[in-house]
């Protein structure tokens, strides 16, 4: 069967092609019949492939073979997402996935905006344009006898690029600001995610020492009041 690569993730080395049946397939880049081709994936590139099912039961595709490299040899440009994307899904239709974060990001709020927003921003502070496996969950906290709900939502930066053509068709295009793929491929700043992702952790450790030390506190007083024989 032939079909299109419609997304495909650089760092992950995982995509999807739309088949000439109408059905998404996923792939990786280890079904590639050429190792070759591995290195220069990209959306728009046309190929044939033998559909099959992974073991939990979706569509993927195998033995992929790309039809139409000599259009795809000459530097490609990409144009950014118009705004900021927000995905749930790990992949963002109509864009290749240049650069991804080494870990997700995460933030907490009173409301799922404030804390969609914050995290929107962080993410752009180390050189997104968006987010994927975008979740959002809801945790009630109670405070002197006052429950509240915190909205707290996490996501992995990635930088997403569409593809406009060549530098060779550069003057013909008019999309705007137009970068190469390597100008995008290496555009986060993986030391602050990791950075703002260990401080996450650390935070998590130190809740749950606190809570370990209170407990064991309560058990200590407990244990000496049945043993003084209490009041």
């Amino acid at each position: 069967m032939q079909g299109q690569i419609t997304t495909y993730d650089n760092k992950k080395g995982v995509g999807r092609i739309q088949g000439e049946d109408g059905h998404i397939y996923r792939f990786t880049r280890n079904e590639l019949a050429q190792g070759e081709d591995r290195s220069n994936l990209m959306m728009e590139m046309q190929v044939s492939f033998t559909p099959s099912l992974d073991q939990n039961g979706y569509q993927q595709a195998a033995d992929i073979v790309v039809l139409n490299r000599e259009e795809f040899e000459q530097d490609a440009l990409y144009v950014e997402p118009e705004s900021f994307v927000v995905a749930k899904e790990d992949l963002v239709a109509g864009y290749d996935v240049l650069d991804r974060g080494l870990f997700a990001l995460e933030r907490g709020e009173r409301t799922e905006e404030k804390a969609r927003t914050r995290l929107i921003n962080e993410c752009v502070a180390v050189g997104a344009n968006g987010m994927v496996r975008y979740h959002c969950e809801v945790q009630l906290k109670n405070a002197f006898g006052y429950g509240f709900n915190i909205y707290r939502v996490s996501a992995v930066p990635v930088v997403l690029g569409r593809r406009i053509g060549t530098i060779a068709q550069s003057q013909e295009l008019d999309t705007g600001y137009q970068f190469r793929a390597a100008e995008l491929q290496n555009r986060l700043n993986q030391e602050q995610i990791k950075k703002a992702h260990n401080l996450i952790v650390n935070t998590k450790i130190g809740k749950l020492v606190l809570k370990g030390l209170g407990a064991l506190l309560l058990f200590i007083f407990a244990l000496g009041f049945i043993l003084t024989g209490g009041i």
